[in-house]
């Protein structure tokens, strides 16, 4: 695949996600034309469409709807479906690349090519979940469904976890071989513009949870166990950066424990560099996701797992992600049940000065195996 001239990008958006680091590599190599559509996730604090147009590298055009925010779903769905077409077609661009985010931008963006405006569908798969996607079991239904289309739909596809064309096949009777071209395109990190902390300038006491506060991400499992641990270092801290419906749980939870005053919540920070930052210079990283409540993860690529390493930060994780056996081999990380002693016990080990500067060191050799630059160098070489 060559590097493309003109890349129109559509997807739904709460969190950053690998499309943001797309468009940042395509503006750095000063692309001809970049169409950024984004459209409010439900867990955002509005249902807004907009977008940002680049030439060159340079923004060109940006342009944003009032707040759908009060409208029923089936009116927000339409409304992006409008957004969409309308700015694809009023570019008056026969793009090279139409790059969708998930299924149901897959799905209705192919009929915007009866215009004949793009040359190529992508289909970037950045979760696929087997079940319980939704409460209602009509909406799973229709999810699988729309995403078994898309697949059809798409020129290539595009997935961020190399489990993800195993269940593809399980769910759709979907092969690889059903599609021209099949690529696994994983989570990458900016890891050169992150500033790098050796343990005797981190914040030796700290452990950071970044991320979306659900119930499955564990974060109660960390809360629980700071009794624990402060018996074993009395200034342990845990810095919670993220927003979520589960805070108050959380807040609830510290409260009832009597741990409140040992966990900062620092709310969702937008700007990537910052977030980085934060995250870097802590001593440890945790993701204790659950398992029997995690319906995502598995077939995904986590990009807070990437974060954390990228960001040269040991971390503790459960044995959810696809390459959790191969960060703990490569020693940037352990990888532990759902268990409270065992939580306690690496966080007591990772913490140790010498533990955590030779895992640091190994998270930073093995962040360079997803790096943005070789991510996407290795898509359009």
């Amino acid at each position: 695949m060559k590097k493309p001239k003109n890349v129109v990008i559509v997807s739904h958006k709460f969190l950053n996600q690998p499309d943001d680091d797309l468009v940042l590599y395509l503006n750095k190599h000063k692309t001809n034309n970049v169409l950024f559509i984004r459209h409010s996730f439900s867990d955002a604090n509005n249902r807004c469409s907009y977008y940002d147009w680049y030439k060159d590298g340079k923004l060109y055009l940006s342009e944003r709807t009032k707040d759908f925010k009060k409208c029923p779903e089936p009116i927000i769905y339409l409304k992006e479906i409008f957004y969409t077409y309308k700015w694809i077609l009023k570019s008056k661009i026969k793009w090279d690349y139409c790059i969708c985010m998930d299924g149901l931008l897959t799905f209705f963006t192919k009929y915007v090519n009866i215009f004949k405006k793009y040359n190529k569908l992508i289909f970037w798969v950045i979760d696929i979940v087997p079940e319980k996607r939704f409460k209602s079991k009509l909406k799973n239904n229709i999810y699988k469904l729309i995403n078994r289309k898309a697949c059809y739909r798409a020129d290539e596809i595009w997935d961020l976890s190399p489990r993800m064309d195993l269940i593809r096949k399980e769910l759709y009777g979907f092969k690889a071989s059903d599609v021209s071209i099949h690529k696994f395109i994983q989570y990458g990190i900016w890891t050169g513009r992150i500033k790098k902390y050796p343990y005797k300038a981190c914040e030796k006491n700290n452990a950071v949870f970044m991320g979306h506060l659900l119930e499955k991400q564990g974060v109660q499992l960390i809360i629980k166990a700071i009794p624990k641990i402060i018996n074993k270092n009395p200034n342990f801290r845990l810095k919670i950066i993220g927003d979520g419906k589960y805070k108050p749980n959380l807040i609830e939870l510290a409260q009832k424990l009597g741990v409140l005053k040992y966990c900062n919540f620092l709310g969702k920070e937008d700007n990537p560099v910052k977030l980085e930052n934060e995250i870097a210079k802590s001593c440890i990283a945790i993701a204790p996701y659950i398992k029997n409540l995690d319906t995502w993860t598995y077939y995904a690529d986590p990009g807070k797992i990437k974060k954390y390493i990228g960001s040269g930060v040991p971390v503790i994780l459960t044995n959810v992600p696809w390459n959790a056996e191969e960060i703990e081999k490569n020693k940037c990380g352990l990888v532990i049940p759902e268990d409270e002693d065992e939580l306690v016990k690496s966080i007591v080990f990772l913490m140790d000065s010498k533990n955590n500067q030779l895992y640091r060191n190994n998270a930073i050799k093995y962040s360079k195996t997803f790096d943005c630059n070789q991510v996407f160098e290795e898509i359009f070489k």
